[in-house]
Formats: structure tokens, sequence, C-alpha cells
């Protein structure tokens, strides 16, 4: 990321959601909250879904209404963006889980926020309309997309279960 930019810049879905600078809000707090919306294994099956829709060149959301698509999308970059957080705070203090950092640190050595966010958007997008995200992405990256960010799900929910 251009360390120019202020780094709250791509940190707009926490700021929309907690009404304020995002750089204030605890970002174990909005892990604890993606998983008050529903339980791990919820998320991972609605996360397994989503990527699937995302994947057709058809409309194949099939939860609800497209709107719970977005919102469920929403979820998913609040997540990203609490990571991110998480990530700063890690490289600069040592009070956190190693396995944590390692996560984190390998979540984004792989992308930047932005990339994350770039490429969640194009999910996004695909899930909403009649066009696949292989359209706009590489298959080595949808899949690592897709790994990543489970792996992110999974550890989050042990960070949310345990308080850690």
């Amino acid at each position: 990321m251009n360390k120019h930019l202020y780094p709250g810049y791509f940190l707009n879905r926490i700021a929309i959601t907690y009404k304020g600078n995002p750089l204030k809000v605890p970002p174990l707090q909005v892990i604890k909250d993606f998983f008050t919306y529903a339980q791990p294994a919820e998320h991972i099956k609605a996360f397994d879904e989503f990527c699937l829709a995302a994947l057709y060149d058809q409309y194949r959301w099939r939860r609800g209404s497209p709107g719970n698509a977005l919102y469920y999308s929403e979820q998913l970059e609040l997540l990203i963006e609490a990571a991110y957080l998480l990530y700063q705070e890690s490289q600069r203090k040592d009070k956190l889980d190693k396995v944590l950092i390692e996560t984190l640190q390998s979540f984004f050595n792989y992308a930047s926020l932005a990339k994350w966010k770039k490429r969640h958007h194009t999910f996004t997008y695909a899930v909403l309309s009649k066009s696949s995200v292989a359209d706009e992405l590489s298959a080595v990256t949808i899949f690592r997309h897709i790994d990543f960010l489970k792996k992110l799900i999974m550890h989050a929910a042990t960070i949310a279960l345990t308080g850690d």
C-alpha cells in the first residue's frame, strides 16, 4: 500500500459500520461481531456458497435476496479490514498469538489490503450479476483468494471463541 495515503483510506467498511475513525475501532471487537451474525460452521458454508455463486456465469446466489449476498459481502469486507488492523498491531506489538501473527503475515504478504478488497469486490460483483469471477481473475488467483479467506475465517473463529 502507498505509504503516503491515510491508513484509514481502505478501512471504509469499518468507518461506515462503526461510525467513526476506523483506526480507533478495536479489531477484535469487529471479529467478535462477525461471529454474532453466524457461527463459524455457518460462515464457512455461506462463504463456500458465496464463492461458488461467483464462479457461475449466471446469477446463482441461493441464500435469499441479492441484498443478503451484499450484506454477507460487507461482513467479509469487515473481516478483511479487521485482519488488516490486527496485522498492523502485530507489527508494533508482540502480544498477539504467534499463529495469528503468521496467518496475518502470510495473508498480507500474499496481497495488500487494497488488492484484497479489489478482489473481494470482483467476487461480489460476480455473485450479484451474470458474470463469473473467472472472467476477471486467473484460476490460481481465485483458488488462493478462497483458500486464504477461508483460513482467515477459521482463525478468526478461534479468536472470537477464545477471546485471544
